[in-house]
């Protein structure tokens, strides 16, 4: 374990420790002549020299040590690992509960490959369906001490993953075992529809009505028609259909999903869509994306709502971000030939923080006693 600072120029703050000195030496006792009658014929002596005398030495002391830790908090102090981890082990969430190395070495970990490494379990995180097993890697990489050891337990199809091989700073000891079996799931069912501006006589509303029943036949509440001052439902589209722009209501709600757009919805100059067909255009508008109608979705007027495939291909449209992408762990073999990052310290300054509040604590005490002492 050893110390260092971050910024030693800072040191040079400890020229202020001239100033405790300086201001006891000011603030001495000063004694003052008196007039005294019957000496007043004797000759006058040099007057002996006065020796450099501080008072309250335990007070300058607790001010000198307050300045000099201030300038070492400035410094930037921090702790430097002196035996790191040789070996570390890390299980990609998927592999059979028998592939989980036990370890007997107390210099090694045993850790899932999941936001904050947790300790490897019987059951692994939650979280790992959504982490990036790529970036995972990089960020347990760029942590590790460069003489750490790394030994991957990976299953052999590795989802998700953010691009093709991983180029690390170390040599990996990729091992491959088999998957665990994934139970079947049940399909998620299709969204409903909550239409908002909308009017009783819209051509559009029959053919979103249409959409929502072909969705779900056995839902009588698959399309609501709703104000904008209603939330929408959980597992709902939300569909604006009036002639202005997204409510702002309805824009924080869609925040984290799809919503459908009429074609006279006002979306601004920094609406920028790709056509998706002839009907539809798709875009960014706000913290989501927005599907919107070019024309209006009328059965007299647009053959295409009447074709039987139009309610799968608008759920298409509106479906979520596409699934994760998978690759076989044989091609996600890690490469080797990036820079070794620096070790992180730990960093003292909060500690410090609180050693200077405690001096400090300590220094006013001591004054004040000082001064009902001189008062007294």
């Amino acid at each position: 374990m050893g110390f260092g600072l971050l910024a030693p120029a800072a040191l040079a703050a400890l020229v202020a420790l001239l100033l405790p000195l300086l201001l006891h030496l000011a603030r001495r006792d000063a004694t003052r002549p008196t007039p005294f009658a019957a000496l007043r014929w004797l000759r006058e002596r040099p007057r002996p020299r006065r020796r450099l005398r501080f008072d309250d030495w335990p007070l300058l002391l607790v001010r000198l040590l307050l300045l000099g830790l201030l300038a070492l908090w400035l410094a930037w102090p921090v702790q430097h690992d002196a035996s790191p981890p040789s070996h570390w082990t890390v299980v990609v969430p998927g592999v059979t509960a028998d592939a989980i190395p036990d370890v007997a070495d107390d210099d090694a970990n045993v850790r899932w490959l999941a936001p904050g490494f947790p300790e490897a379990t019987a059951d692994a995180p939650d979280t790992a369906d959504v982490a990036s097993v790529s970036s995972l890697l990089r960020e347990l990489d760029m942590s590790l001490p460069a003489a750490t050891a790394l030994t991957v337990v990976v299953p052999e199809t590795v989802a998700p993953v953010d691009g093709g091989r991983v180029a690390l700073s170390r040599l990996v000891d990729w091992r491959i075992v088999p998957a665990a079996p994934v139970e079947a799931s049940t399909a998620a069912l299709p969204p409903r529809i909550d239409v908002f501006g909308i009017a009783t006589g819209d051509p559009a509303l029959r053919v979103l009505k249409a959409v929502a029943r072909a969705w779900r036949p056995d839902d009588a509440d698959a399309l609501r028609r709703a104000s904008p001052g209603d939330a929408p439902r959980a597992d709902a589209v939300i569909a604006w259909w009036g002639d202005g722009a997204l409510p702002a209501q309805l824009r924080d709600a869609a925040a984290w999903r799809v919503v459908l757009l009429g074609p006279a919805a006002d979306m601004g100059a920094d609406w920028a869509p790709q056509p998706v067909d002839a009907l539809f255009e798709r875009g960014a508008c706000g913290g989501t994306r927005c599907i919107r109608a070019t024309r209006a979705l009328d059965a007299s007027t647009e053959a295409a709502v009447l074709d039987p495939a139009f309610a799968d291909r608008l759920r298409v449209l509106l479906r979520d971000a596409p699934a994760p992408t998978r690759i076989h762990a044989a091609d996600l073999t890690p490469d080797t030939g990036v820079d070794a990052w620096p070790a992180t310290p730990r960093d003292l300054r909060p500690w410090w923080a609180l050693l200077v509040a405690l001096v400090f604590a300590l220094e006013r005490w001591m004054a004040a006693s000082a001064r009902r002492n001189r008062v007294a």
